[in-house]
């Protein structure tokens, strides 16, 4: 019994895995369901920013926590303080899209989630996969990298097809 059958969720079990999420085949198609994929850039877009200041807040909160405890340890603990934001960034990311809605809470909000090249839910690994994906893809090239869903059909970014990886509409017909 493959994965396809058995209902599990997506992971990474060989170069073919790769191969395919380029081609995206059993994704929601543009062509037969244009519905999962309008307004997909705006929402992605909105649904990052607040996610950003979902994570501000708990920035914000884990600051507070780290600045008592600091004291506490007569500053011990500061100088794990400069993990916090990468930690935040990662987990919130990971566990969310990882999580049962495939959907930060932004792209809940914006009616988005995930989906594997073949239709899946992902699992963990392949959400901390497209997290690291999109800060080594984005942050280094200023979010140019970004401008590639542009260019295609399912309106994926670089590190969509890295992970292997699609973003649909959760209002859309499946």
């Amino acid at each position: 019994m493959d994965d396809a059958e058995s209902g599990i969720r997506g992971s990474f079990p060989s170069s073919d895995y790769f191969r395919q999420s380029f081609e995206a085949e059993g994704a929601p198609n543009p062509a037969d369901n244009p519905a999962a994929f309008k307004g997909l850039i705006r929402s992605r877009i909105l649904a990052f920013l607040a996610d950003l200041a979902a994570i501000a807040v708990l920035f914000f909160a884990a600051s507070i926590l780290f600045g008592i405890l600091g004291v506490l340890s007569l500053g011990v603990l500061w100088p794990g303080f400069g993990l916090i934001t990468p930690a935040l960034f990662f987990a919130y990311f990971t566990m969310t899209l990882g999580g049962s809605h495939s959907a930060t809470p932004g792209m809940q909000w914006q009616g988005v989630e995930m989906r594997t090249w073949d239709g899946r839910r992902p699992g963990y690994v392949q959400a901390f996969v497209q997290t690291l994906l999109f800060y080594i893809t984005a942050t280094p090239l200023f979010g140019l990298s970004l401008i590639v869903v542009l260019f295609n059909r399912r309106k994926r970014c670089l590190h969509d097809y890295f992970s292997g990886s699609v973003f649909i509409r959760t209002d859309s017909p499946q």
